[in-house]
């Protein structure tokens, strides 16, 4: 008999978790499906949850929680090719969740997993850390970075952040290596993309497919000039990103981004400081997907 591990995060989604996470159990036990539930506690709790899990041979996870969470438990798996990975969305974005068609009702998530199968999903390695999203630094790092510092919650605090780095952001200086060629350019987001959207529904590479064994890079210059970088952002809002002509698409299995100046870089919404920002495409996961 299986026996599902759900690792859910208390406080993701302002506590839509724990109600979803009630959903879950119910559904579970009226099924008479075996499971055990874990709640991470602090940062990376769900990480050492699901190594140790998985290093004891454990094979079937279950997140329970957003972006964030879904991080966590995929860098906790010790052999991705081994486990049947599922989601529950429960976070504030749930970006990866949208971007493959899964439901953010838990009543539907939850029977993709029990009536579904887990299929071939590819992520990214991103510094020898796991990504299965998009990873990238530039205006969105920025973004993201005057979210921790601000009090306001959920999307509209995103949305002034953006605003504020819209007029304050200046942009790095980065050198891509990709698909045999190496080029330096000013960028206002470099970006790697597994899943198409990031930032709760923000569109950076709408032809992104998780499961094409290839990844997608993103550039947009830094072209100078207020206006001209909001518009930028109003195409990508508009999910047009590709159709702009200071956009540069790259389709690939690996890449290097490497800044001229040492800054942080985000994956799924976490971020990082120093990582190296050599991607490489990965396969083999099992993902629970419509």
């Amino acid at each position: 008999m299986k026996l599902y591990h759900i690792i859910s995060n208390p406080i993701a989604g302002k506590h839509r978790s724990e109600k979803n996470l009630k959903i879950t159990q119910s559904l579970f036990e009226s099924r008479g499906v075996a499971y055990e539930t874990h709640l991470s506690e602090r940062e990376k709790d769900a990480t050492r949850i699901v190594r140790e899990l998985t290093e004891a041979g454990e094979t079937e996870i279950v997140a329970l929680g957003g972006d964030g969470t879904l991080h966590e438990v995929l860098n906790g798996i010790a052999d991705p090719t081994a486990c049947n990975l599922g989601l529950i969305p429960s976070g504030t974005g749930n970006d990866f969740a949208e971007k493959i068609g899964l439901s953010l009702n838990a009543e539907e998530a939850v029977k993709i997993i029990l009536d579904g199968e887990a299929k071939q999903t590819d992520y990214l390695e991103v510094g020898g850390v796991r990504c299965m999203n998009v990873a990238g630094l530039g205006m969105d790092v920025d973004v993201l970075e005057r979210c921790k510092r601000g009090k306001m919650k959920g999307k509209i605090k995103y949305l002034l952040s953006l605003v504020q780095s819209l007029f304050a952001f200046k942009g790095y200086r980065v050198e891509i290596e990709a698909a045999g060629e190496k080029e330096t350019r000013d960028v206002l987001i470099a970006a790697a993309c597994n899943g198409s959207q990031f930032g709760g529904g923000i569109q950076i590479c709408p032809t992104a497919d998780v499961a094409d064994g290839k990844l997608d890079a993103i550039v947009i210059d830094c072209i100078g000039g207020k206006w001209n970088i909001i518009k930028a952002f109003i195409t990508l809002m508009k999910g047009k990103v590709l159709e702009y002509p200071l956009v540069k698409h790259i389709v690939c299995d690996k890449l290097h981004f490497l800044p001229e100046t040492p800054c942080t870089v985000q994956l799924d919404g976490e971020l990082y400081k120093d990582l190296d920002f050599e991607v490489k495409l990965r396969r083999g996961l099992r993902f629970y997907r419509p």
